[in-house]
């Protein structure tokens, strides 16, 4: 057993406890009271602490201080994204873009300058003109924080033949109010697109799945050019990543570089109402909106574009092989490849697609041979596509061969082409017809009349000379011969070819494209002729001359003698004779100086043009300001998509100057809603012409309604518009069996909020259109007999060639001014005449048509063969081939 434990060892165990205790207990007093009496390393480190922030203080400060006053402009053209090289631009188009600016040393209010330059910063003036353009804003920066200022800007066209104004650069000026000093000063680079190219927008929440599209044949054809130019994209496709805002200009008018936007399960929010107004307006004249179902559609049911929806969905539906069999029907070909037949099918494997059943809005209709997967609707002039799978599907977009001939065809809706073989192996894309390979009408729709329209004006001389000539009336500008189709044919020539549709329904690209900035299209030329025949000084005739004199001795001779024979004081009169000479020579200046617009006269040219079931309207003013001294005007624009410029002179015709005078600048000035148009000079005696456009609305609902009757030959004609419209007429084409034939209904007057029933008769004089045109005062070819004629404005709107089978359109015109813009100083004189051309429907598109052969016509992919032959050459024997 255990001994027991004594009381003696207990004893020691307890004290060595209490001494290591009380040995525990002295170190740790010890250890504070050093840390408390001594500052030790821990106040080292609070001096240390201190002087380092002082340090890092001044060196913050002295950074500062290095810094510039202001960070380098940051420029972005809009639309952007943030993938690759930016800022293409079109010139000969308005460019809407946003700079980025930011203040380092002090708050800073002033405005913004910017103008297009060449490399060194020098003005490019604008064609035509004796002007350079300029555009300010006004900005407001505060300092340290980063600021993003939209600019909008006209981008001169590219001469070919000056070599030193080939590029475009933008300057960037920070500046004082009022074009005070300036405090920074950058040139920006920008490119130049190729009058051909447009951009194709992609709106998706997961933009990185779109990328396949930069690689299609649709997008980049195959070419076997050289050239830069030539063999650039017909499509820049920009894919942003949208997360605080979109990149999309808020003025419909700077969206003419943009001709397809594909829409992906967004949500409309992302838009600002500018920018939904906008897209709105680029649809009604020729943009395409392509929409990728099936989330798309729940999210716009309730949006901005739930009334131009061509279908809603009407539940999921699941795609099997079996529903694309048509696509494989219509867009897949036997083709040889590696020398056997094939047949390149889409197949989706196991899993079927997932997509909608399309419930058709009333006025919409499936693509045919897409198997009810693809439907459309006219929206105005341009279209809205959406489809019942998504756009995104590998399987569909990616795996399968052909897809790209079905996006062309079907979705795109653009002419078949052909894949041509060259005989240096590379293969090129063309089209299945006549049609240049690079033609700006065939990759954009976006049309404006007053931009893109032909001429036709001499055809027209000649015919309006010959009703003139039966008629006994002066003879006015002798015809020149011309060499286009079917121009100068005398009526009994006429036959059904001369009055058949035009090839792009008679419009045309210029240098710079379609929808571009153009003072030289069929409807601009027109306008300006219109101008020069109504000359802004009018010489008093002798009735006025015999007026004034009569007016002059009754006050002189026989009122002035009886006022003071009244009062027995005729002596008087002889002291009142100088009184009253003096007076009516005043007078007499006055009333000749209001007759002949002797101080100052405008006159004005308008084309508003409306299109079907829409409240907006574009207006094109062509402005023309006589003044016999030197006035400088100002142009005030309330609406915020106003664009102004002067107007070119006409084609060929040299730029007037005077003393040598050298390029002066016009400014564009931009703040909040509204713009304005500065510095624009008028020397003394002469006249100066303006070119400017906006958008506006005219009616809370639709301008124009179109309402077809039973029997067809009668309609109703809704108009909801506050301006009164003369001289109203309809014509349409239609089809009559297996001819069209040309209709035209006479309405006359067309007051505010009227509808009025027409009935159509045949059109039997297609080049007069309707006798009554050659009655009324303005539309008369008798230009002599009216103050201001829109003769020739109303030649190139009534060309019957310009009409597809059940186009229909209303043309008139109106004196009433429409609103947008006010010019100071006011004119004494004021003529204002507006042709409005109203689009009551545009046809529905033709069925796609497939490509001819496919890209493989060497028997293998292009690349394919281009890297074969590339690897050929390089085995060859330095000394070539044996």
């Amino acid at each position: 057993m255990p001994k027991p434990i004594s009381c003696t060892s207990t004893k020691l165990v307890s004290d060595a406890r209490w001494r290591m205790s009380w040995s525990a207990t002295m170190a740790i007093l010890l250890g504070l009271v050093i840390v408390v009496s001594v500052p030790g390393c821990s106040g080292c480190l609070r001096e240390r602490t201190t002087a380092e922030e002082e340090a890092a203080k001044k060196k913050r400060q002295e950074e500062e201080q290095a810094k510039a006053d202001f960070e380098p402009p940051e420029f972005r053209a809009l639309p952007y994204d943030d993938r690759g090289p930016g800022n293409y631009i079109k010139p000969g188009h308005w460019v809407s873009g946003s700079i980025r600016l930011k203040a380092n040393a002090y708050d800073y209010r002033g405005e913004l300058y910017s103008k297009t330059t060449d490399q060194t910063g020098g003005s490019i003036p604008l064609p035509g003109t004796n002007y350079f353009f300029s555009a300010t804003r006004p900005i407001a920066l505060a300092k340290g924080q980063e600021s993003w200022s939209d600019v909008t800007y006209y981008v001169p066209e590219i001469n070919p033949g000056n070599s030193m104004s080939t590029s475009r650069w933008l300057l960037c000026r920070l500046q004082d109010r009022g074009g005070g000093g300036a405090v920074q000063s950058e040139v920006l680079p920008t490119s130049a697109m190729p009058a051909h190219q447009f951009y194709m927008v992609v709106l998706a929440a997961n933009s990185d799945e779109y990328q396949y599209l930069s690689a299609l044949d649709t997008v980049k054809p195959l070419s076997a050019s050289m050239d830069q130019n030539e063999s650039a994209p017909h499509y820049r496709v920009v894919t942003p990543k949208i997360i605080d805002r979109t990149p999309l200009p808020e003025n419909p008018l700077t969206w003419t570089s943009i001709a397809v936007i594909v829409w992906d399960d967004i949500d409309q929010q992302a838009l600002t109402t500018y920018q939904q107004e906008a897209l709105l307006d680029w649809l009604h004249w020729g943009g395409q909106l392509i929409i990728s179902g099936p989330g798309s559609l729940d999210r716009l049911r309730l949006s901005f574009l739930a009334d131009y929806l061509p279908a809603l969905a009407d539940g999921a539906e699941e795609l099997d092989q079996a529903r694309f069999e048509p696509w494989n029907q219509k867009y897949v070909m036997e083709e040889r490849v590696n020398n056997r037949k094939e047949r390149y099918l889409l197949q989706l494997g196991d899993a079927p697609a997932r997509g909608v059943k399309l419930k058709l809005a009333d006025d919409a209709y499936f693509v045919e041979d897409t198997a009810d997967l693809v439907a459309e609707r006219r929206v105005g002039r341009g279209r809205i596509t959406v489809t019942g799978f998504q756009l995104r599907d590998p399987r569909i977009t990616k795996q399968w061969k052909n897809f790209d001939n079905f996006f062309n065809a079907a979705i795109l809706r653009r002419p078949a082409r052909r894949f041509v073989a060259t005989d240096v192996e590379f293969v090129t894309t063309r089209w299945d017809s006549s049609r240049a390979r690079n033609d700006p009408l065939a990759v954009s729709q976006l049309r404006y009349f007053s931009r893109d329209v032909e001429s036709a004006s001499r055809r027209y001389d000649r015919l309006d000379n010959k009703y003139r000539e039966e008629h006994g009336l002066a003879q006015q500008n002798p015809p020149v011969e011309s060499n286009q189709l079917g121009l100068g044919l005398a009526k009994e020539e006429q036959d059904d070819v001369t009055i058949s549709v035009l090839p792009n329904a008679g419009f045309v690209a210029t240098d710079a494209g379609v929808a571009a900035w153009n003072d030289n299209s069929g409807a601009a030329n027109a306008a300006r002729e219109c101008l020069v025949e109504a000359s802004g000084i009018d010489i008093p005739d002798a009735a006025f001359i015999l007026r004034v004199t009569a007016v002059y001795l009754l006050v002189l001779v026989p009122l002035n003698w009886g006022v003071f024979w009244c009062i027995g004081r005729v002596e008087w009169a002889w002291i009142a004779a100088p009184v009253i000479a003096i007076v009516g020579a005043f007078a007499v200046i006055k009333l000749a100086q209001l007759d002949i617009g002797f101080a100052r006269n405008r006159t004005e040219i308008g084309i508003l043009e409306i299109q079907p079931n829409y409240h907006r309207a574009h207006m094109a003013r062509y402005t023309s300001l006589y003044t016999s001294l030197s006035t400088r005007y100002h142009s005030e624009f309330d609406q915020a998509s106003a664009l102004a410029l002067p107007l070119t002179f006409a084609s060929g015709q040299i730029t007037p100057t005077r003393f040598g005078d050298s390029t002066t600048e016009v400014r564009f000035d931009q703040e909040g809603l509204s713009a304005s148009l500065t510095g624009f000079s008028v020397m003394s005696n002469s006249t100066g012409r303006m070119h400017s456009e906006y958008m506006l609305s005219l009616a809370d609902e639709a301008v124009f309604s179109w309402k077809p009757l039973a029997g067809e030959k009668s309609a109703e004609v809704i108009y909801r518009g506050e301006l009164a419209i003369h001289d109203a007429a309809v014509m349409r084409r239609v089809n009559h069996g297996s001819k069209d034939a040309l209709e035209v209904a006479w309405i006359g007057e067309l007051r505010p909020q009227e509808t009025k029933t027409i009935h159509f008769e045949p059109m039997t004089d297609p080049w007069s259109v309707c006798p009554e045109w050659n009655q009324a005062k303005v539309f008369s070819p008798d230009i002599q007999d009216s103050e201001v004629s829109l003769r020739r404005l109303l030649n190139v709107a009534k060309d019957v060639r310009h009409l597809q089978t059940d186009d229909v359109q209303l043309i008139g015109w109106t004196d009433q001014d429409v609103p947008g813009v006010t010019i100071t100083p006011e004119a004494p004189q004021r003529t204002l005449r507006t042709l409005v051309v109203a689009h009551l429907q545009y046809a529905q598109l033709p069925d796609p048509e497939g490509d001819v052969n496919t890209r493989r016509v060497l028997g293998q992919e292009p690349e394919k063969v281009l890297q074969d032959s590339a690897d050929s050459i390089e085995l060859l024997p330095e000394d070539g081939p044996k």
